[in-house]
């Protein structure tokens, strides 16, 4: 007597589908479950999960982005539909691709956590226990690290953005899963510069931009109370400098002095890029002497060209010397982020040449690259090499 379940064909329809150099998949994009009439691209992860299912859909692949934000199929492109969880039929795709914790919680959730072919990425790798590098602490930490382990069980295939994550999960849940590095990607189209947008909040002299998220005191306190902290006093210091400090993205922002730090909440992906054209140098802060992830604010700074003042613990920081496009300062030094920041603001730049670099290297159509000898059943690319 023999025994199947709702998957069984995939194994045949993917041999099927995989006979040229390149397949075409059908393939499940899932981020949050939670209810998101409202939702659009402000955070990273977002911007992630939509990029990535794009380009996957450039790449011939029949991709749908599962989310609870209409209540029947949206077209969206060639190849790409969004749908909602209630319309979703796992064993109709031949992958499925998870982002970050909240993404492999979503799938399980809502049934699908049975499929023999996931592909979760992993934006953070936190440790059985508190780990240097890590920030992630206490029941938040054990709630990943849960997810982790469920990961490790369920995913065929894992992806980290840096090398130190990748050594953290082979320590805590071994070499059974396929591991290899997806670093952010960047917008290869963005909008053009409109209008100055400074000029309409009273601000008409050099711009330091910090753009992203500062947390959230339920699930990173102390990076949050940190960054606050720090970003008061280089705000202090720039201003002396006749520099503003401008921060926007998500997250609390109640120690922040309004005197020397404007926050101006989040917005929608194509608004904020005019904002950082306007910019005259894009500030990155480290969460401690010793940080595991990278800063994804590099690769969006860089796309317009936009010199950078990055701490030294920021494992991409590499990009800045690859490209010459700013200074990199020992952690928590104000003063010297402040000196370098006024330097850059006045410092000529080749803008252009520095897009046309980012675009070229690290578009989200080259991420989406790395996935192809995995979609055609053979190794990932090796984990450092694909920088």
């Amino acid at each position: 007597m023999t025994t199947c379940n709702r998957f069984d064909h995939l194994n045949q329809t993917f041999t099927q589908t995989s006979t040229n150099d390149r397949p075409r998949l059908r393939i499940a994009c899932v981020y949050t479950r939670e209810r998101c009439p409202d939702y659009f691209l402000s955070t990273m992860a977002g911007i992630r999960f939509f990029r990535m299912a794009e380009a996957l859909a450039r790449r011939g692949h029949e991709v749908d982005i599962v989310l609870n934000r209409h209540q029947g199929l949206q077209k969206l492109a060639t190849r790409l539909r969004e749908i909602p969880f209630k319309l979703a039929r796992w064993e109709h795709y031949h992958v499925v691709k998870t982002f970050f914790h909240r993404g492999f919680d979503s799938l399980v959730a809502e049934g699908g956590g049975d499929h023999p072919f996931i592909i979760s990425k992993l934006g953070s790798v936190v440790g059985r226990d508190q780990t240097k590098g890590v920030h992630f602490h206490g029941s938040v930490r054990e709630q990943l690290y849960a997810t982790q382990t469920a990961i490790a069980q369920r995913s065929r295939v894992v992806t980290v953005l840096t090398n130190r994550s990748a050594a953290l999960w082979w320590k805590e849940h071994g070499a059974d899963s396929v591991l290899f590095q997806v670093p952010t990607g960047v917008d290869a189209e963005i909008p053009r510069a409109g209008a100055n947008p400074y000029l309409r909040l009273g601000i008409d002299g050099p711009i330091a931009l910090f753009a992203g998220n500062i947390y959230s005191r339920d699930k990173q306190a102390e990076v949050n109370l940190l960054w606050q902290d720090r970003l008061n006093r280089l705000g202090r210091a720039l201003k002396r400098r006749g520099i503003s400090l401008v921060a926007m993205g998500a997250g609390e922002t109640d120690q922040l002095d309004p005197a020397v730090v404007r926050h101006l909440g989040s917005f929608d992906m194509n608004e904020y890029w005019n904002w950082q054209h306007h910019s005259q140098v894009g500030i990155v802060l480290a969460q401690g002497t010793l940080q595991d992830n990278e800063s994804s604010k590099i690769y969006y700074y860089l796309r317009t060209g936009l010199p950078i003042v990055c701490e030294e613990p920021v494992p991409n920081r590499l990009l800045i010397e690859e490209t010459g496009c700013g200074a990199i300062v020992p952690y928590d030094q104000i003063q010297a982020m402040s000196d370098a920041a006024a330097e850059l603001v006045w410092a000529p730049r080749n803008a252009d040449h520095i897009a046309n670099y980012m675009v070229k290297k690290h578009s989200w159509d080259a991420r989406a690259a790395l996935y192809d000898p995995v979609l055609r059943g053979e190794g990932p690319m090796p984990i450092g090499l694909s920088t």
